[in-house]
Parts: structure tokens; sequence; C-alpha cells
């Protein structure tokens, strides 16, 4: 029997989700659903779902496990939409920048007995170039070689665990798993921040006098440091990602001003030694990041090295990694706990 996995929202992400999944059609009956019609038809074009679903209600009443990949100003307005017809058991996946906050979306507002897992497959290494957030962008082989995040509440049922770490290994990635807080905290320092300082440059340089002359000028140093705001993610969905994430955007703005007024201290005093050690610094780390990001990582191998979360005999014990999916349903009871 197929597992029924319903994709809302068709972004790069969620739709490189189905084309891998697509290779095991014997395992899932993939479901699409997207605000913007062309997108879902453009999904169903490209083989990510093997069919399109255009009402919300209908795209998730079967469904055994529920991908979000929704902008995350409308997640929770989504999740009060179907909580009414979702069946009990259901596996919520969440690719969110905010897994604490759709954690508790859903524990208040799905009635019935089901499973929240957050995930964040990230992106193998040789896409990263690839600034376009869209299904456009979207490919099979996305997460090979590569980790998939996965964070959920400790109360959460192996099955469902089992579930997501198996799905890991139908993208090629390894499991990784986190602490809720830990993982929205992993996600503000590298997409949310970035992109809070990319518009700071950009507010900081269009508006000014003689932009119209300069910005002739603006290169490949302005275009990297800018592009945190070029991708096809809705304004809207980081201003909520922020806000939801509030304490730790903050604190990461702190420390970085720290270190700007670091930099403008040796700069206004003329310390030549200690700005270049500076510079150096961050160009060495930078290219040893780039180059750690460029690896790839067979699974066995992060097997090996892969630990459990510490926080909680449960994890310890009962999560299995890359059994292979079964094709059964796990059971589901008749109401939440």
């Amino acid at each position: 029997m197929s597992i029924q996995f319903t994709i809302l929202g068709l972004d790069r992400i969620s739709a490189s989700i189905g084309l891998a999944l697509g290779r095991h059609s014997d395992q899932f009956e993939r479901t699409g659903f997207d605000h913007m019609h062309a997108t879902a038809m453009h999904a169903e074009k490209i083989n990510a779902v093997d069919h399109v679903e255009l009402n919300l209600l209908k795209s998730v009443k079967k469904a055994d496990v529920i991908l979000l990949a929704l902008p995350l100003n409308l997640t929770k307005e989504t999740l009060s939409s179907i909580a009414p017809v979702v069946q009990a058991g259901v596996v919520i996946l969440d690719t969110s920048s905010a897994k604490q906050s759709v954690a508790t979306w859903v524990r208040e507002l799905i009635q019935v007995k089901c499973h929240y897992i957050g995930i964040t497959p990230l992106v193998n290494g040789h896409y990263l170039n690839d600034l376009d957030g869209s299904i456009l962008s979207a490919k099979p082989d996305l997460f090979e070689n590569s980790l998939m995040a996965i964070a959920a509440p400790e109360e959460t049922d192996a099955a469902a665990l089992k579930l997501a770490s198996d799905l890991s290994g139908l993208l090629g990635a390894s499991p990784l798993f986190c602490d809720m807080a830990e993982l929205d905290g992993f996600i503000v320092s590298t997409c949310l921040v970035p992109q809070l300082l990319s518009a700071t440059l950009l507010t900081a340089t269009l508006d000014q006098p003689g932009w119209t002359d300069a910005g002739k000028f603006a290169g490949a140093e302005y275009a990297a440091v800018s592009s945190g705001m070029a991708g096809s993610e809705d304004t809207a969905s980081i201003r909520e990602a922020v806000l939801l994430n509030k304490e730790i955007v903050l604190r990461n703005l702190d420390g970085l001003l720290t270190t700007l007024h670091a930099f403008r201290d040796v700069i206004q005093d003329d310390r030549a030694p200690q700005l270049g050690f500076r510079l150096d610094g961050a160009r060495v780390g930078r290219q040893k990041w780039w180059q750690d990001r460029q690896k790839t990582r067979p699974i066995d191998q992060e097997l090996q090295s892969a630990e459990m979360p510490k926080a909680g005999d449960f994890w310890k014990q009962q999560l299995g990694f890359l059994s292979g999916l079964s094709g059964r349903h796990s059971p589901k009871p008749d109401k939440k706990e």
C-alpha cells in the first residue's frame, strides 16, 4: 500500500523532495497543492507530484504525510483550515524557519492525534550558487550526499521519527538530529541574518544621493552581499520568520554589531596589522567553509559518526536509521493523547 504524501506549497525544496520520491513510485502517491495554479501545474509537468489538487481540504483529507512548505505567514492559517479534515495519525513534516512556533500551532490547532516533525534538507554544496528558490530550480539530486536536519518534540512517536529518518535516505541524504530550538538557531544565523544583512546593505545604498551613478559600479561583491534578498521567498514570510525567532535574531544581531564596531575601531585608529589579521581570518575561514560544503558525504560514513541527541532516552532507544520504508501505514489512534 502506498503512502499518501501531500505537499502543501511547491517551491525548490518541496518540489525537489517530490522529484526524489518519484524514484520510489511503488511506495508513494504524491499529491501537490499550491496557491499559485501555474506553479502547481508545473509541478505535475516535471513529475514532482503524481497529481495536483486545487482544493486545499481535498488535498490533505486522505494524506498519511503532509509536507508543509508554505510561506510562513500563511502556515498558521492553513493549519487552521485543514484541521477539521486531516486524519488521525498523520505525520506533519515542516520545512519552515520557525520550527518551535509551527510545532505549537500544530499542537493547538490539530485536534486529532498527529505527529509533528521539523525537517531542513541541506542543499548539496555544488548547488550553493543557485539562488533561485522557486520550483524552476527543483532537482531530484538537490540533497544527495548532504544532510537532512530532523527536529521534533521529545514525545514524538517512534514510527513517525523513523519515517523522517528513512525519508532522508530516500533523498540521498543522511539524518542529522537536532533540538528544535537548536535548529531554529542554525536557520536564523545562516539564513535569516544574511537576509537581514542584505536588506540592510540595500536600504543603506539604494536611496542614497548618487546611487544612480554608483550603482553602475556595483559588481560581484555587491551582488554577493545583497543576494539574500534575491530569492523568490515572499518578504512577508521573511518578516514572519524574523519576528517568530525574535530573541535568537536579536542575539545574532548584537554579535554582528559588536564585530562591526570592532572593525570600525581598528580602521579609525589606523591599526593596519589588526585590520589585516581580521581580513585574513575571514578569508581563510570562508575558504575552509566553502571547501567543506563542497565535499560529498557518503551516507554510510555519516551514519557511523551520527549521534542521537543526549536529551531523552527515547531518541537513543527507539529511532532506527535508513531501514527502508515498508509501505505500511503506521497505526492511527482515534484521538490526540
